[in-house]
């Protein structure tokens, strides 16, 4: 059976042009969340903490779970019902209301692309700024403080800072904040070098 709605799923969205993405929609209902919440980021922790053991407890544990909560060939009132039959007992009452909001408007497949949108609106309004730091080796604890006093000086608001190894990066460091990337690895600096030397000094047809 649910083989069968994933198949017919796929058909369905093959065939349909979405008028906006999930993402602009993930934002929307972030915003509507928070405001249930009256954008208390107290409460609105407590939402986000629910809801990441959601996906993390029920949506990541039972992917088919996922898919019947996903499905347009499901009807909006018989997820109401399942909503209703599974978390009216351990869902907080406004968590709760929420999930019935996204299935009376069949959005229960954007699940993820909100809770992603509602954490970067969270670090927005608790003024948190999200540091990715990758090296090709791990940083000594020295080094990570003083790279993080560095960042400092640059963005406004509370560094969350995280570390990531990666033996690809070539020396130097790659850092992401947010959805920008400062890549100063010297194994971007010498792509780069190589594509100026192919660009300027490439024989040329004429």
């Amino acid at each position: 059976m649910t083989t069968d709605v994933q198949a017919k799923d796929a058909h369905f969205a093959a065939e349909m042009s979405p008028d906006v993405n999930a993402e602009k929609i993930g934002s929307v209902y972030a915003e509507a969340l928070f405001g249930a919440a009256d954008n208390d980021l107290s409460r609105v922790r407590e939402i986000l903490n629910e809801f990441h053991e959601f996906i993390q407890e029920v949506l990541d544990a039972y992917p088919a779970f996922e898919t019947l909560l996903s499905s347009r060939l499901v009807p909006s009132e018989e997820k109401l019902g399942i909503l209703e039959r599974t978390f009216r007992k351990s869902a907080s009452p406004l968590f709760l209301d929420f999930l019935r909001v996204l299935a009376r408007h069949e959005r229960l497949d954007c699940l993820r692309a909100i809770y992603s949108q509602a954490n970067q609106l969270y670090d927005k309004l608790g003024g948190r700024v999200r540091v990715e730091i990758t090296t090709a080796t791990a940083l000594t604890p020295a080094t990570l403080e003083k790279l993080t006093e560095g960042l400092r000086g640059k963005f406004q608001g509370e560094l969350l800072v995280s570390c990531k190894v990666d033996p690809d990066t070539i020396g130097g460091l790659i850092v992401r904040v947010g959805d920008t990337i400062y890549d100063g690895s010297i194994a971007t600096q010498l792509d780069n070098l190589r594509r100026n030397i192919v660009k300027n000094y490439a024989p040329s047809n004429h």
